[in-house]
């Protein structure tokens, strides 16, 4: 007889499991704040990063919205519990394997941008960058702008596969972005590290680089691997 593999869970899909749980029973409703990170680590006997990590996949997902200095609340919708389903059953890829996966594909995007933007892409590019510092001062996660900065880039490059392969894991680039960029707030001046960052891939590719280019990509999307290497340990 043949049975199916039974699927290991990770801490984080559990800790997700029993807060959709919560929904289910009516302890936890739409726009309730949720107890904080160390809080929730406290509650499910866990280390925080697991937490974080189940955060930022309910960030990504909109079934909770993460604002700094006030809280994690529960957001308004009516797909709730479908999203969790969502989450549960989708096979969730370590966040580890997803940066190992950028390096390589976004480090040479930024490399060929370098040689191929154009005038309006370049523009593109650094629109994308101004909107992401305008929302670090407003002491947002500039999630969406850090999003739009990296598909400007993908898009310059002008390589078909690479921007089908970026499309293709945009919500896990999304969902990793929410992690990194939480974990940030709680090091003084890590946001303003990370937008410089950013910063130098731009003008790598304004100075049409490509080495240089391909180098501060690598380089900051490495950080982002030692940032939640060093957060897990916590």
């Amino acid at each position: 007889m043949n049975y199916a593999p039974i699927k290991k869970q990770k801490v984080h899909e559990i800790i997700i499991g029993r807060i959709k749980e919560s929904i289910e029973s009516g302890k936890l409703k739409p726009g309730d704040k949720l107890p904080a990170e160390r809080e929730l680590a406290a509650m499910f006997s866990v280390s925080r990063g697991p937490i974080r990590e189940a955060i930022s996949v309910l960030a990504s997902k909109g079934i909770i919205t993460v604002k700094p200095g006030s809280g994690i609340f529960l957001n308004h919708n009516d797909d709730l519990l479908s999203l969790f389903d969502s989450i549960l059953n989708d096979g969730d890829h370590d966040i580890f394997e997803l940066l190992e996966l950028r390096i390589g594909v976004e480090s040479y995007a930024a490399f060929f941008a370098a040689q191929r933007r154009t005038e309006e892409e370049l523009k593109r590019i650094k629109s994308a960058l101004d909107q992401m510092e305008s929302s670090i001062k407003r002491g947002e996660l500039a999630v969406e702008e850090d999003f739009a900065f990296h598909t400007a880039i993908i898009e310059a490059s002008h390589n078909s596969l690479m921007i089908n392969t970026f499309k293709l894991i945009s919500d896990m680039f999304i969902r990793g972005v929410y992690q990194a960029r939480i974990d940030a707030l709680k090091i003084p001046g890590k946001t303003e590290e990370v937008f410089i960052e950013h910063r130098l891939v731009y003008e790598a590719i304004l100075a049409s680089d490509p080495e240089m280019a391909r180098k501060a990509m690598a380089d900051h999307i490495g950080n982002i691997s030692h940032q939640l290497n060093a957060m897990e340990e916590i």
